[in-house]
């Protein structure tokens, strides 16, 4: 009978973040990964079976933080407009503090390993879609409540907010001015005011 594993899934999942949020998935290796999480060899590949396992876990895991976030940025207002706008000043502290430039982790891992490896790069495509479609849900919502004009083009206006996003964690990997953070992200909020009228 095996026994059962002793260690927090949770503390090492967030260990091996970190390293494969600073260097990649390519770069990191099974090594830096049992130095981070303090694991031997043998428990590293018995919980998650390799590099490549650990590693989907992550996404799974950062992901969801994601989808936590956005979900709760949503449901803190009654103004859909109002949610969006503080999901975006959320992201603008957050790339803010960002000094290291690390980005995104599910943007990083898709200019990395998009063509590459193709389970990856549809599990992380599904996740941002399903943050895609937070953005929908609630633009339908506002112009279902009248706070946007009856016409909007919701489905288009959330995927340019979702280009906003992929945009603004690409750029922070080049740590520019926090100024110009909060300009393109003014610029995208504007669409949102111009839906209005």
């Amino acid at each position: 009978m095996a026994r059962p594993a002793e260690f927090d899934r949770s503390e090492v999942l967030n260990k091996a973040m970190e390293v494969f949020w600073r260097t990649g998935y390519n770069a990191t290796s099974v090594t830096d990964l049992v130095h981070a999480t303090s694991l031997k060899p043998g428990s590293l590949y018995g919980a998650f079976n390799s590099k490549r396992g650990l590693f989907l876990e992550v996404i799974d895991n950062y992901a969801n933080r994601s989808l936590t976030r956005i979900s709760e940025c949503m449901e803190q207002s009654d103004s859909a407009i109002d949610a969006i706008a503080h999901f975006f000043s959320r992201i603008c502290k957050e790339i803010e503090c960002d000094e290291i430039g690390r980005g995104c982790l599910m943007v990083n891992t898709l200019l990395e390993l998009a063509t590459e490896d193709d389970d990856i790069r549809i599990k992380i495509t599904e996740y941002l879609n399903r943050i895609e479609h937070y953005f929908y849900l609630s633009l339908e919502n506002a112009r279902l409540q009248g706070e946007i004009k009856s016409d909007t083009d919701c489905d288009s206006l959330a995927k340019m907010l979702m280009t906003g996003i992929w945009g603004l964690r690409v750029m922070s990997t080049t740590r520019p001015d926090p100024v110009i953070y909060t300009g393109i992200i003014g610029h995208l909020l504007a669409s949102l005011e111009r839906a209005k009228y």
